[in-house]
């Protein structure tokens, strides 16, 4: 005979309801409501989710604000200094272009030997006062070149003298100014140099014929 072992709280107490209170509850049909932006703001991660294969990609408002910014400002000053470079390049390809055409157009004689005779010139210039003072030994193989140019080159010469005092009066006229007075004044005392050579040379010339003809009238003389 079996014995039923019965506790005697639950004896006590009696059978217990875990629903008693089901009949307060209210029961609504679902609805699907998206939420506010500020509540998604709030429950969600802070920024931006995106999904990319899978993957969660997190952005932050204000840090693509500034990035994009800066790579438009990037951008925009890529394009300037871009332009700008592309301008000075040209620039100087012209300007080298139209330094080549003045110097070929410049040159009137065969430049070889000519300009080895006018390098060798100027190295001497600068050998012979190579102890000499800082400003000689500047001023000496500029002269010696100089020199040399216009007598081996001396269309060449001309014509590079010409453009120099072009350039001289367009960019420094007082200086161009100067310049001329000395040129006139250096003309005159050429020119009064030359003419006292000449007179000289006339004044030899007749010297020596009268020294001959009282030479030869000295020897009739004796014959007699």
């Amino acid at each position: 005979m079996l014995n039923t072992f019965i506790p005697q709280h639950s004896a006590i107490m009696g059978k217990r309801d875990f629903y008693v209170d089901d009949d307060l509850v209210v029961t609504k049909p679902g609805v699907n409501a998206s939420i506010s932006p500020e509540l998604k703001e709030k429950e969600g991660p802070h920024g931006n989710v995106s999904f990319i294969e899978g993957m969660s990609i997190r952005t932050t408002p204000i840090l693509e604000k500034y990035t994009s910014q800066a790579r438009t400002w990037i951008h925009d000053k890529w394009l300037i200094y871009g332009s700008e470079l592309s301008t000075q390049k040209s620039a100087i390809v012209n300007e080298y272009r139209s330094i080549a055409n003045d110097v070929s157009l410049s040159i009137k004689e065969p430049v070889l030997p000519n300009l080895i005779y006018i390098l060798t010139s100027t190295l001497t210039g600068s050998i012979l006062v190579n102890r000499r003072s800082l400003p000689l030994r500047f001023l000496s193989p500029i002269l010696f070149g100089t020199v040399a140019t216009s007598y081996f080159m001396p269309h060449t010469f001309e014509t590079l003298a010409g453009k120099l005092d072009r350039y001289e009066k367009e960019t420094v006229p007082e200086v161009y100014d100067a310049h001329q007075d000395l040129v006139k004044k250096y003309e005159e005392l050429k020119k009064e140099g030359e003419a006292g050579v000449e007179d000289l040379s006339v004044k030899l010339t007749n010297g020596v014929h009268d020294a001959r003809i009282r030479i030869l009238e000295y020897l009739d003389e004796k014959k007699k």
